[in-house]
């Protein structure tokens, strides 16, 4: 590509693309016209901390984009500089969830696309997140503290289960992702931005290997304390992430199926007692990207994986194997689903 020629701003109807033409250049030295048309969706799914965004690319001559993505901002023409999700395996679209943001306060989305070294920017949109969470619709056997709901299943040991992931307001949305012992949803997952080491061989809590631990640190910690458990922090006192040995309570005692819920797959566990909750595949993140989103469920446990410290228990889900445990960096970012015991 030699040059950039045109960057037209089209409306059509409520739709506004970005449609840019330039040349590019073959091995026999002719010019050939490439057209990219960038389109921005309308934010869904918003909630009080998280909204749902999207964009659809059309790119003519099979030309390949670096990156697809959304930036956003709470000043208008949000760019790269700041806040942004892409995605480098682009099919003509990208949907991301925007998490960590503030309560009642407006945002501005824009689409962009890399196209060689330039950024092209598709059009604006906006909205507001809620001013206040409320949980999820029922599902037989429930209740309430204060603004989150339960379902009681019946389980041994009472325990009560959350109807909605932290970060959602039903069952079925997704919710916000948490790196193991973090409290605060974010754009990037990684060691590099981990709060308790910067790497595999640096951790600064919950260690129980030396070789793991930041000049030998060890503290034998196993188990996330109330001040490192998401649950906790953001929901309040009361509620927490569920241990390994309770995940294994709630697939030892319930029935499940792969099911589909407002165009969500998931997972749903009934009880003996009728009553059930379901789990939404919301897949993982890892960096800035998202990985398996409506094929895997993957949701933290409390309880660290003591062979190796910097991976914790968590249980993975998906259409033909039903909760399976297993160990992962604490780093990435995974759902939570809250309980609590019984009153």
């Amino acid at each position: 590509m030699k040059r950039m020629q045109d960057f037209i701003a089209l409306m059509l109807v409520s739709l506004a693309i970005v449609s840019i033409g330039c040349k590019k250049v073959d091995n026999n030295n002719q010019n050939h016209e490439v057209t990219l048309s960038l389109t921005t969706m309308e934010p869904y799914d918003i909630t009080q901390t998280s909204a749902m965004c999207g964009c659809e690319v059309t790119v003519s001559e099979n030309f390949s984009l670096a990156e697809l993505g959304i930036c956003w901002d709470t000043v208008r023409n949000p760019t790269v500089n700041g806040a942004h999700l892409f995605t480098n395996n682009w099919s003509g679209s990208f949907t991301c969830s925007l998490d960590g943001l503030e309560p009642n306060t407006k945002y501005y989305v824009r689409s962009y696309a890399l196209l060689g070294v330039m950024y092209y920017y598709g059009d604006e949109k906006n909205f507001t997140t809620e001013d206040t969470i409320s949980g999820g619709g029922g599902s037989g056997g429930g209740g309430a503290t204060e603004e989150f709901t339960y379902v009681d299943l019946g389980l041994p040991s009472g325990l009560l289960w959350a109807e909605c992931n932290v970060g959602a307001t039903v069952p079925e949305e997704y919710g916000s992702y948490f790196a193991w012992g973090e409290t605060q949803p974010k754009n990037f997952y990684d060691w590099s931005n981990y709060k308790y080491g910067l790497d595999w061989d640096m951790l600064t809590k919950y260690c129980t290997d030396p070789e793991a631990g930041l000049d030998g640190f060890v503290d034998n910690l196993i188990s996330l304390l109330p001040e490192d458990d998401a649950a906790t922090v953001v929901w309040g006192d009361g509620w927490r992430i569920p241990s390994k040995d309770e995940w294994k309570e709630l697939k030892n005692n319930t029935v499940s199926e792969w099911i589909t819920i407002n165009d969500v797959n998931g997972c749903r566990f009934t009880a003996p007692n009728g009553n059930s909750v379901f789990l939404p595949a919301a897949g993982r993140r890892w960096a800035g990207n998202y990985y398996e989103l409506g094929e895997h469920g993957n949701y933290w446990s409390s309880s660290l994986y003591s062979e190796g410290p910097y991976f914790s228990w968590n249980v993975d889900f998906y259409s033909n194997w039903w909760l399976t445990f297993e160990s992962r960096g604490r780093y990435l970012g995974l759902s939570v689903r809250p309980v609590r015991s019984a009153r």
